[in-house]
């Protein structure tokens, strides 16, 4: 499944798990949101995890979006997360699945 994930805080596009890393990331989105953040420094604190939600009520997280639908990718690899055009065919073209927030003891 590929993941593409936006920052519920600025709405940018944050990652693309067909481009972690330089490879392909295979996981659930709350593997990827871990994996993407510890990959820009910015790692889960003690305790911590992300987990699945259908809703947001406040938490900071990533709206998850599936670019993989009907059997091809609904974008391309996404190389500019701010990029609005990206950002509106994104929310547009590719099924939204929920949130990953982050939830525990820091």
């Amino acid at each position: 499944m590929r993941i593409i994930l936006i920052d519920t805080n600025t709405g940018y596009i944050w990652g693309d798990s067909a481009d972690h890393k330089g490879g392909i990331y295979n996981g659930t989105p709350e593997e990827y949101a871990a994996a993407l953040d510890a990959s820009l420094k910015n790692p889960l604190e003690n305790g911590q995890q992300y987990v699945w939600s259908h809703s947001l009520s406040g938490e900071h997280g990533y709206a998850v979006y599936r670019a993989d639908v009907n059997g091809s990718d609904a974008v391309g690899v996404v190389w500019d997360g701010q990029s609005l055009e990206m950002i509106e065919s994104v929310e547009r073209d590719c099924q939204f699945l929920g949130y990953v927030i982050k939830s525990g003891a820091a």
